[in-house]
């Protein structure tokens, strides 16, 4: 294997892929991943093996809008445009590669990230729409928004989420302590009975997003009214929780990095979100 030297550029990479055509993020074996596609990529363009740090590890099923990664390239890469297009043209037909640009040595799409926010979808309809399978969790019976908007408001801040936990994942001893910075309910303008669900926070536990909505969702149409959020949380015990919602409905939305405003022009540049003001 060629080692790079210290000589190598940093580049970020932005990704947009369809769950359903991989078994999750990280590399498998004999499993096609997004982390596979992408470095087969690169081998091929940069001719030695590349390792790709990513911003979240999503698990099968769970898609992504602005997922962020870098790699090490030996040699400066003078015509983005033109390695994206070959990049696009070498990686599976369920990821994208929306945009790249060149990052500080320092940066590391994983370990440098300051927050991350997903975005899971739920369909609130009296009959399910076919167009929407495998995108958003249908349910039929009315959910109660307002008080999803209040049991949500309750999530910011720091937290021990060890009841919102898978439970096999906790064995490890790291801590389950988080902190929710942003938390949010849209009811969809132009889709009717879309219920978007934004999470943003410094980081999530194995399936937390998953196992959260559902519990949310059992409050918020009165399977659960004697409780709230923050009491289950408080529980530290997993069976006190919801359901664990499937992952076709969960969507890796955006990550953020405070110390390298590169990645805001990165997404920016893939038009995923929007400018920012010039007050900003």
């Amino acid at each position: 294997m060629t080692e790079l030297s210290e000589a190598s550029r940093n580049y970020a990479l932005l990704l947009e892929y369809d769950g359903l055509a991989f078994y999750g993020y990280q590399s498998q074996r004999q499993s096609p991943t997004v982390q596979e596609s992408i470095e087969r990529a690169l081998l091929t363009l940069l001719k030695i093996p590349s390792r790709i740090y990513g911003a979240g590890r999503t698990d099968t099923g769970v898609h992504a809008k602005g997922m962020v990664i870098n790699f090490r390239s030996p040699f400066p890469i003078l015509d983005e445009a033109r390695f994206l297009l070959s990049m696009n043209a070498l990686t599976d037909p369920g990821v994208s590669v929306l945009s790249m640009c060149e990052v500080p040595t320092t940066f590391n799409a994983q370990f440098s990230c300051t927050s991350r926010e997903y975005e899971y979808l739920l369909l609130n309809t009296r009959y399910p729409r076919p167009t929407w399978k495998n995108r958003a969790f249908w349910y039929q019976h009315r959910i109660d928004v307002s008080r999803l908007r209040e049991e949500l408001e309750l999530l910011k801040g720091k937290h021990d989420f060890k009841s919102l936990a898978k439970a096999s994942s906790l064995r490890n001893g790291r801590t389950t302590i988080r902190v929710i910075y942003d938390a949010s309910v849209e009811v969809s303008e132009h889709e009717f009975g879309l219920l978007r669900i934004r999470i943003r926070a410094n980081g999530f536990l194995h399936n937390m997003i998953r196992i959260l909505t559902g519990t949310l969702l059992e409050i918020a149409t009165g399977k659960r009214t004697e409780t709230n959020i923050l009491e289950i949380i408080s529980s530290k015990d997993r069976t006190v929780a919801g359901i664990t919602l499937p992952p076709y409905a969960l969507y890796f939305l955006k990550a953020s990095y405070a110390s390298f405003p590169q990645i805001q022009e990165l997404y920016e540049s893939a038009k995923i979100v929007e400018p920012r003001s010039p007050n900003e």
